[in-house]
C-alpha cells in the first residue's frame, strides 16, 4: 500500500483552476449556448490578481483615482484572462489582446472564442462564445430622469412606450432597453452611441423583439439572439450573440 503524501498549500493551488480564486457563478441564458460568467467585485484582495495583468493592464488601474474603480478592473481582467485560459489551455497571464477600430479588445492572432465583459455596481458580467458577443449589466439608479434620457438617446417609440408607464415598471423597462441596446451593438463592436437610434427594442413577456430602422443594420440584425440575463435584484442585464 502506497502512503498517502501530505498535501501542501502549493499542491492544493495547483490542482486548483484558475477561476477558482474568483467569486464566479455560472448563469444560464435560455437560447444561447456561450459561456456566462457573474463575477462579484466585493474582493479586497485584488490587487494579488494584478500579477495576471499585462503591464499596460496595471498601468491602467493605477491610473484610475478611486480604489474602487481600480479594483472592479483588475478583479474583471483577471477573471477574465483565467476563463479564456481555461477555455484556450494558456496561462492567464500569457494572454495577449487586440482591439478593433471601436476599441473592443479580442484575443490576438485572431485565435479562440469572442468575448465581452461589463460592469456596474458590485458585479461584473462575462461572456464567452464562438458566435460574436457583446454583454450589458447596469446598477438600476433611480437617481436618472430615464424619460429626458430615453427622448435624447433612444427611437421616438422606444420614448412613447416609456412615457406611458408608472414607476417602477418605467425604470425596469428603461433598464431592460438599455442593456438590449448596449449588448446588441457591443456584439456588432461598433460604437455605442453612434448607433443607438438605429433600430428599436420591444419588450415582449419572454425577452426582446428587435425593429431595425429603413437601411440601418437590416442584413445583420435579422440573425441577432438578445435575451435578459437573471442578475441579483436592482440591476439589468442581456446577452446578445451576433
Amino acid at each position: 500500500m502506497t502512503p498517502m503524501r501530505d498535501m501542501s498549500a502549493r499542491d492544493l493551488t495547483k490542482q486548483e483552476p484558475p477561476t477558482a480564486r474568483f467569486d464566479l457563478r455560472r448563469l444560464e441564458a435560455k437560447g444561447a449556448a456561450p459561456s456566462l460568467w457573474l463575477l462579484s467585485l466585493a474582493d479586497s484582495a485584488a490587487r494579488e490578481h494584478a500579477n495576471d495583468l499585462s503591464a499596460e493592464e496595471r498601468s491602467r488601474a493605477d491610473r484610475f483615482l478611486r480604489a474602487e474603480d481600480r479594483t472592479r478592473f483588475i478583479l474583471t481582467r483577471a477573471a477574465l484572462r483565467s476563463l479564456l485560459g481555461e477555455a484556450i489551455g494558456s496561462a492567464p497571464k500569457d494572454i495577449a489582446f487586440e482591439t478593433s477600430a471601436y476599441g473592443k479588445p479580442h484575443l490576438a492572432h485572431g485565435r479562440g472564442p469572442h468575448f465581452n465583459v461589463s460592469h456596474s455596481g458590485s458585479f461584473a458580467l462575462i461572456g464567452i462564445s464562438e458566435r460574436p458577443i457583446g454583454v450589458d449589466i447596469e446598477l438600476m439608479r433611480d437617481t436618472f430622469d430615464e424619460l429626458a434620457l430615453a427622448r435624447s438617446f433612444f427611437c421616438e417609440d422606444e420614448h412613447r412606450f416609456l412615457a406611458g408607464l408608472e414607476s417602477p415598471a418605467q425604470l425596469q423597462s428603461f433598464y431592460k432597453i438599455w442593456t438590449c441596446k448596449e449588448a446588441v451593438l457591443k456584439a456588432f463592436g461598433v460604437g455605442i452611441s453612434t448607433y443607438l437610434k438605429d433600430f428599436s427594442i420591444e419588450l415582449a413577456s419572454d425577452g426582446f423583439s428587435i425593429r431595425p430602422k429603413p437601411g440601418c443594420f437590416t442584413p445583420t440584425l435579422a440573425a441577432v439572439l438578445a435575451e435578459p440575463v437573471a442578475v441579483p435584484p436592482g440591476y439589468a442585464a442581456t446577452i446578445a450573440l451576433a
